[in-house]
């Protein structure tokens, strides 16, 4: 029942949750043309990761703490970001979506994302180019969860509008919901720990710290092993299952890392970059992760 909790918090559109005996297995021959559905959906959960992504990386950045890595990770978010939108507006064929987005509602929701990013990334820029530029960074602090807000939400928009069943089976979109989150939890977890170690020491900071590892470590289980009460099934493939024990192992190792700052102990400098690099490669293979769940979607029924 905990893990069902923590599981149903972290999800933007409970709607999905049907059961694996309620999807319709087609025939892959009776599907509709795909124009890019799930990568539309997986674009705009790039986009909610590169919200936090952003943040992680400003504030590794703007301390100090591998600014070689830091750095480069942040102009990785920011050229992400810009891609990504681009191709959920306009298309892009190199990424699989085919044609530029035609709904009127769904145009007006990434137009504003994208006024909200173009202030953000302008601080990016800054902060790559000076690092030390609190005006920078001090951006980045106040306006990441508002990008957060508005990239989960399109998420939820962006997953409705293009679960096309002919396409994409509930059960599916659900799996990629979870898998797409888990990659924006590593930054939000890297992000709120960077917080704590260079000086905030707010309980409340904590308290979300340790909530976000709960809802992590929920999800990565039941993407491996299933969970009946929400329809999802263990995972579907031996790659699938591969990829998620070695991000499970690789969790085992940071997260003691994270229960001492939970615990209000210190770490120190070398402790913060092996923290920083463990969140951003399994932030990789989950993005990975989510791909091959894309790939499975097309072309398993």
């Amino acid at each position: 029942m905990y893990k069902t909790t923590l599981l149903c918090m972290s999800l933007a559109f409970a709607g999905t949750a049907a059961s694996a005996s309620d999807a319709e297995l087609v025939p892959a021959s009776t599907f509709a043309e795909d124009t890019g559905d799930v990568v539309r959906i997986e674009s705009a959960e790039y986009l909610r990761t590169y919200s936090q992504e952003v943040a992680a990386a400003a504030c590794f950045l703007y301390n100090d703490i591998d600014p070689v890595f830091s750095r480069d990770l942040l102009k990785e978010a920011r050229d992400g970001f810009d891609l990504r939108w681009n191709a959920l507006m306009n298309g892009d064929t190199s990424l699989g979506i085919i044609g530029g987005e035609a709904r009127r509602k769904t145009q007006v929701k990434l137009s504003a994302v994208g006024e909200v990013w173009q202030e953000m990334a302008t601080a990016v820029d800054t902060l790559m180019a000076d690092p030390s530029n609190s005006d920078a960074v001090d951006h980045i602090k106040a306006n990441n969860l508002k990008l957060f807000d508005m990239t989960d939400l399109l998420v939820t928009h962006v997953s409705a509008q293009y679960s096309d069943p002919s396409i994409i089976m509930q059960v599916d979109a659900l799996k990629l919901e979870i898998v797409g989150r888990q990659a924006m939890m590593t930054q939000k977890i890297a992000k709120d720990a960077c917080k704590i170690f260079t000086g905030d020491d707010r309980q409340v900071l904590k308290d979300n710290l340790s909530r976000s590892m709960g809802i992590y470590e929920a999800s990565l289980d039941a993407l491996l092993n299933g969970l009946p009460e929400l329809g999802i099934l263990p995972a579907p493939t031996p790659a699938i299952a591969s990829a998620l024990e070695a991000i499970q192992v690789d969790w085992r190792e940071t997260r003691p890392v994270l229960d001492t700052l939970v615990a209000g102990e210190m770490i120190d400098r070398d402790t913060q970059v092996f923290l920083f690099k463990h969140m951003v490669e399994e932030m990789v293979r989950l993005e990975d992760l989510s791909h091959s769940y894309v790939e499975f979607s097309r072309y398993s029924y």
